[in-house]
């Protein structure tokens, strides 16, 4: 059928108008109005946490009518694969930043014309910048959970130190203070959890973190095509350091020798009263507390280099991604804008006591003393493009525990733990 110039003007103009619309029916509902149409979400976040949030989210007449369920991190992978050949599953998924890599090639992206770059970062804290990639967001930043450090006031307090360390130097010279050996030499009490692997909690996620701080991104796109690339490598500034000085807390013949494999999980240990320094989440907080309620702990930043230009830490961090088989993309879409606006955050927040994601709301100063530290953790955290968690776990393992060993050098377990990293990658 043949139109004249003048139809295909209108038609031109209506197509305009038509998607001007969309992007304005998608805004308004950022401002807290879900789209009426049920919504289902699988995360691994657990059910007690999302829906304590959720029913006073979808309380009254906001529209937003959303069900979330619950998966087990180590099958979540294998469930919606399943469930995606199937034709079926979610709408939407909360897909934290290590699962970015597995997962985003199956995320719908939200455009840059609904959502954007600049006011993306204007709105989202820095670590939210993982979800972006060329075509759109992989993930609109939902939530924050960044690593921070525990210290045991009593402790601290019989051996005249005033206040924690900020900068990992002091911890030279503070282990050896803190921690005290029996007359067999074996670790009674522990001055920090630095060093081993499998009995320190979150040690992946530690040693990250120091990575990080070096300014190694671990992982980064390749620069000869496309696809990314493992940054962990000897040759890679700061890495060799980084690593060196994690594994020699568990050094016998170093004297800021302070753990090993003997010991308890270091956030038992710390729960029992006999560990001075341990790095967890902020969501760990009440569980140190309903563990001991007597034990007399703070909490502070996790320590950063002597010097460092710019903080750095850790943060687990969640963003809500529409699926691309999902049959409610538009009304999922318009649910997510409005999940992740200031009113349903600040309920979330609320809720979980994790600090918001949203660079507008941390601009607060919280009266609560954990969450003025958490709040500011959340503008300093970091994250990376991790392959595979559970594989990368183990190959983090191996390359410590290589070296605690004396089976290898740190040059050598950091060159195998790279290119342990880059099959993974090859196999995304």
């Amino acid at each position: 059928m043949k139109i004249s110039a003048f139809q295909a003007v209108i038609l031109a103009i209506f197509g305009v108008s038509l998607v001007a619309g969309l992007i304005i029916l998608a805004t308004s509902k950022s401002k807290g109005k879900g789209s009426g149409v049920p919504v289902l979400i699988w995360g691994t976040v657990s059910t007690a946490d999302f829906n304590s949030a959720l029913n006073e989210l979808t309380k009254g007449g906001n529209g937003l009518k959303i069900s979330y369920i619950e998966k087990r991190p180590e099958s979540f992978d294998q469930e919606l694969l399943e469930t995606l050949a199937r034709g079926s599953g979610p709408d939407v998924v909360l897909l934290s930043q290590d699962l970015i890599l597995r997962h985003g090639d199956k995320m719908a992206p939200i455009s840059y014309t609904t959502m954007p770059l600049r006011t993306f970062r204007d709105t989202f804290v820095e670590e939210g910048e993982l979800f972006l990639q060329g075509d759109g967001i992989v993930a609109m930043p939902f939530a924050i959970d960044p690593l921070v450090m525990y210290w045991n006031r009593d402790l601290l307090t019989n051996q005249g130190i005033a206040k924690p360390p900020s900068t990992w130097d002091a911890f030279l010279s503070l282990a050896p203070r803190l921690t005290l050996k029996d007359k067999s030499l074996n670790i009674v009490r522990s001055g920090v959890a630095l060093g081993e692997f499998r009995n320190i909690t979150n040690a992946k996620e530690i040693i990250a973190a120091l990575l990080l701080q070096t300014g190694n991104s671990l992982v980064a796109p390749a620069s000869d095509g496309p696809g990314f690339i493992p940054t962990l490598t000897p040759a890679t500034l700061g890495s060799i350091g980084a690593v060196n000085f994690y594994t020699d807390f568990a050094n016998p013949v170093k004297p800021n020798y302070s753990w090993n494999r003997a010991l308890p999980a270091s956030r038992d240990l710390f729960a029992a009263g006999n560990l001075a320094f341990y790095f967890g989440f902020a969501s760990e907080s009440s569980k140190i507390r309903n563990k001991n309620p007597n034990l007399n702990f703070d909490l502070t930043f996790f320590p950063q280099p002597k010097g460092s230009a710019v903080a750095v830490t850790f943060g687990k961090m969640w963003g809500l991604g529409i699926l691309r088989n999902s049959r409610n993309a538009a009304d999922a879409l318009s649910d997510i804008l409005a999940l992740t606006s200031a009113g349903p955050l600040a309920l979330w927040s609320e809720k979980t006591g994790l600090p918001p994601v949203r660079r507008d709301m941390l601009v607060a100063s919280p009266s609560d003393p954990y969450q003025s530290v958490f709040y500011n953790s959340a503008v300093r955290a970091r994250g990376w493009l991790d392959p595979n968690p559970l594989q990368s776990n183990a190959i983090f393992e191996n390359m410590i525990e290589s070296i605690t060993s004396g089976e290898s050098e740190a040059g050598t377990a950091i060159d195998t733990a790279g290119r342990e990293l880059r099959s993974l990658l090859n196999r995304i």
